[in-house]
């Protein structure tokens, strides 16, 4: 009797582990991204040259450049997501967006649902703020559900100078600290992309060396 007990304890537990098992994530850059974490994303010309001002989620047609939802099982799914405008005082003309599907225009909202698609195992989060009308920041959160499973990411678009701190450590400008701002000094170590050269120089000794690698280190171990 015990024996059956705790086979049945046993195969409840790996049920439940099976259960909670995470199914999908967002994504940065390659990068997986925390629960909640905020993504920073600057302003650019958008792709025509006329001058007006835009911010993409994803500014190129490389997928893993830009916030994408990544699903860790299987390459299809349907869910539903709901994206809220926290924060807006760069006033841009117009603001859309097309994740997994049609674009949809915000207009007077400050929140939108909507179903969507994953196909190939990823699906684009195509949030985009155009033609900005002044220096500021919009802040979105952005709340995904497939199945019984939610996850949550945040969205700052930035033009000018906000006043803020840099975030030390933070070579590649994206808002946070992680492995691919070691990429990136090595990437101005071995002259193949010199981008993000002056950022590069993480303790501010003059010079990009391997110690801007180790300051690094030491800034995601929390020494």
């Amino acid at each position: 009797m015990i024996k059956k007990l705790l086979a049945i304890a046993i195969v409840f537990s790996l049920s439940a582990a099976t259960m909670m098992a995470q199914t999908f994530e967002f994504r940065y850059h390659g990068q997986s991204l925390a629960e909640g974490t905020t993504v920073t994303i600057a302003a650019e010309e958008d792709e025509w040259g006329f001058g007006e001002m835009a911010c993409y989620t994803n500014p190129s047609s490389d997928p893993g450049n830009g916030l994408i939802l990544k699903l860790l099982t299987g390459n299809t799914a349907q869910g539903s997501a709901t994206i809220t405008i926290n924060e807006n005082n760069f006033n841009p003309q117009r603001i859309l967006w097309c994740m997994g599907g049609n674009c949809m225009p915000f207009g007077s909202n400050t929140s939108i649902t909507k179903a969507f698609t994953v196909e190939d195992g990823i699906c684009m989060v195509q949030f985009d703020a155009e033609n900005i009308q002044s220096e500021g920041h919009l802040l979105a959160t952005l709340t995904a559900t497939i199945g019984g499973e939610t996850h949550t990411v945040k969205i700052k678009f930035t033009n000018g100078d906000q006043g803020e701190e840099p975030v030390a450590g933070d070579v590649n400008g994206d808002g946070y600290v992680t492995s691919a701002d070691v990429t990136a000094i090595y990437d101005v170590l071995l002259g193949t992309d010199m981008t993000f050269e002056a950022a590069a120089d993480v303790n501010g000794d003059g010079y990009v060396t391997s110690a801007d690698v180790t300051a690094v280190y030491d800034i995601l171990l929390g020494i």
